[in-house]
């Protein structure tokens, strides 16, 4: 089992004073336990009655270097993918690879006097909403403007697909 770096000084205090409860001295049925030895302990300012000089002087140890505080890492919302001149197919499949759900892709008609068909798959988007790289929450239903042919996306009229089908026209 591995031990985690700013609690191993705690488990060498630990080990220690086991180590030190039962005096060094194995036991068993027959024998009695002797008292354990006194150990004299380093002060900071030697006495007459300190260990000779050459005994190994105790030291504390080290001080654990505190961990870098590492944010928890929380998923952030998806972000609006780039599906301008896809079709509605890959735009959907698109989704799918993000994770994302294709069932909160709207499919609108890019020109007021075009009938989006119920077989749109190969239709071309032209515009999206929200734009590509705004997030999307969970909550966010994001409507792509479709055009049966992609020249279509460029061509508008007042937002009317043909000149004659928008009411401002007068030829």
């Amino acid at each position: 089992m591995r031990t985690p770096r700013r609690l191993a000084p705690f488990a060498l205090v630990g080990v220690l004073a086991l180590a030190g409860c039962s005096g060094g001295t194995p036991t068993d049925d027959n024998t009695r336990a002797t008292a354990p030895a006194t150990v004299e302990t380093a002060t900071a300012t030697p006495t007459a009655s300190a260990a000779p000089t050459d005994a190994p002087a105790l030291t504390p140890p080290p001080t654990p270097t505190p961990d870098p505080v590492v944010p928890d890492p929380v998923a952030p919302d998806p972000v609006m993918p780039a599906l301008h001149s896809r079709t509605y197919e890959q735009a959907q499949a698109e989704f799918t690879r993000l994770g994302l759900s294709p069932a909160r892709l709207t499919a609108a008609a890019q020109h007021k006097d075009v009938a989006l068909s119920r077989d749109h798959d190969g239709w071309y988007v032209c515009d999206t909403s929200p734009r590509p790289g705004a997030p999307l929450t969970a909550a966010t239903t994001v409507t792509v403007r479709l055009a049966e042919d992609f020249s279509d996306c460029t061509t508008s009229f007042h937002g009317y697909l043909h000149q004659e089908n928008d009411p401002a026209f007068t030829p």
